[in-house]
């Protein structure tokens, strides 16, 4: 299965994030995945979508966030 994790700097950005797109895209918050990083953090989880796709849609609804990450487990 594989996975699109969005990273973010702060848990306000990820609450931001959340709020934006909870009734846009089907996601969920989870805490950042360890091979990510060790440290605390909220991270949103994706299914089925592409990245570049993603990415488009965050940066043109102005939204902070770190990175997009592709997993694969």
């Amino acid at each position: 299965m594989t996975y699109i994790y969005v990273t973010f700097k702060t848990t306000n950005d990820a609450l931001n994030f959340e709020e934006h797109f909870k009734n846009v895209l089907p996601f969920w918050l989870v805490p950042v995945p360890r091979e990510l990083s060790h440290s605390c953090g909220i991270s949103a989880r994706f299914k089925d979508i592409e990245v570049d796709e993603l990415e488009k849609l965050i940066i043109s609804n102005q939204l902070n966030f770190d990175q997009i990450h592709k997993i694969t487990r």
